[in-house]
């Protein structure tokens, strides 16, 4: 822009140097500027054209840009004769879209031509094969493309009516709930199922089986695989109760009057009884009884426990009915028996005392097979011919000492 000098109150001319110096100015800008000629409408349009950046280095609006037709305004509609323009979200519409590549996010429209790119998102109405290997079905109907994919009519079956008549499963685990067994192996199908065999349900047997066809009541017997029947039957002496089991649990017991031949017993000698001690038989009828031992015995009381063949005379203690011999040929009630074949009044307290029978006996100095023997003091017996002789030595023992002589009681 050339400067120009003014005045802006009257009276106070231009100087000739400033006058000079503001044509000066105005020749040099009008050096400057190109003639008229110059700036018509394909003159103005090549320059733009050279322009790189179209809307920063211009200045120019695309809505201002006129046509044959007069001026045009931009729209986002599918208008002819318009320049395309976005809407208030960026889209756009139009007829025709020419591209070498084409970048949408949604495209509303049809593609002519072949598509080589990729397509991301969803198309209708493609008129059209598209091969399987590049994501479609081979096919342009349903039928055909159920075909091309290998889907026969499964397909077309409605989901709550699915016939399968053939072929296999492989694969799938369909849940308990849905009528399958919610497992791929039998042995989890199975305790799925709640029939774990040996828990839940009873593993296969010809037993169970053979059972199965038995019609009569009583006991099962298994056979070599036959299911038999059997009973507990009464025998000689004993009764039975319910001997086929079906009433109730079967019930064996003795005659009250039972006969037997013989009562037989097992294991060594001298063990088992007859009875118990605090449940007796009353009476006890035979011709004969046989005892492994030899005196006769009955319990008294003693002020004491004494040895086996202590010789026992009446105490003169109030508390206790016998004690041991302490003066020489006193009257014997009886000698200590270590083992005797038959007690009297065995469930009394006291000692087994012998009154008659083989039994040893305590006797001090020597003594000859034969000899009576009486009371002497220590609760022994000596040897000694008198009234109140208790006992005949079976045996010789010149020992002078205590010691056990077989002897048998008067």
């Amino acid at each position: 822009m050339a400067e120009i000098s003014l005045r802006s109150a009257k009276g106070s001319p231009l100087t000739i140097a400033e006058a000079d110096a503001n044509i000066s100015n105005l020749n040099t800008e009008l050096g400057t500027k190109v003639a008229s000629s110059d700036y018509t409408p394909a003159q103005i349009l090549a320059r733009i054209k050279t322009v790189t950046l179209f809307n920063s280095a211009s200045g120019l609006n695309s809505d201002t840009l006129t046509f044959n037709s007069g001026a045009r305004t931009a729209v986002s509609t599918n208008t002819v004769n318009t320049i395309v323009g976005r809407d208030g979200s960026g889209n756009f519409a139009a007829n025709v879209i020419t591209a070498t590549t084409l970048n949408a996010t949604t495209l509303n429209g049809n593609v002519v031509g072949d598509l080589t790119g990729t397509v991301t998102g969803n198309a209708s109405n493609v008129s059209g094969l598209v091969a399987i290997v590049n994501g479609g079905t081979g096919a342009t109907t349903e039928s055909a493309a159920r075909t091309a994919l290998g889907l026969g009519t499964m397909a077309t079956q409605s989901a709550s009516n699915v016939a399968i008549t053939g072929g296999s499963i492989t694969g799938i685990t369909l849940g308990v709930a849905n009528g399958g067994t919610g497992a791929t192996d039998t042995f989890t199908a199975r305790s799925n199922l709640g029939l774990v065999l040996g828990l839940n349900v009873q593993p296969f047997s010809n037993n169970l089986t053979a059972l199965s066809t038995v019609s009569t009541s009583g006991l099962y017997v298994n056979s070599s695989g036959n299911a038999l029947i059997r009973s507990i039957e009464a025998g000689t002496s004993i009764l039975v109760t319910n001997g086929n089991g079906v009433s109730g649990n079967p019930t064996i017991t003795l005659s009250s009057t039972p006969t037997v031949s013989a009562i037989l017993k097992t294991g060594p000698n001298s063990e088992g009884n007859i009875g118990f001690t605090d449940n007796r038989f009353a009476t006890i009828f035979g011709t004969s009884t046989s005892a492994k031992y030899a005196d006769l015995a009955e319990k008294y009381t003693t002020d004491r426990e004494y040895e086996t063949g202590t010789v026992i005379t009446v105490s003169l203690d109030t508390t206790a009915e016998g004690t041991a011999s302490f003066e020489y040929a006193q009257r014997v009630l009886g000698v200590v028996s270590a083992k005797p074949a038959f007690i009297m009044n065995d469930d009394l307290d006291g000692q087994a005392l012998a009154l008659r029978g083989r039994v040893p006996v305590k006797v001090t100095g020597a003594i000859r097979k034969g000899q009576p023997l009486v009371a002497n003091q220590d609760g022994n017996g000596i040897a000694g011919d008198h009234q109140n002789s208790f006992a005949i030595a079976l045996e010789t023992n010149l020992d002078p000492n205590v010691k056990l002589v077989e002897c048998v009681i008067l």
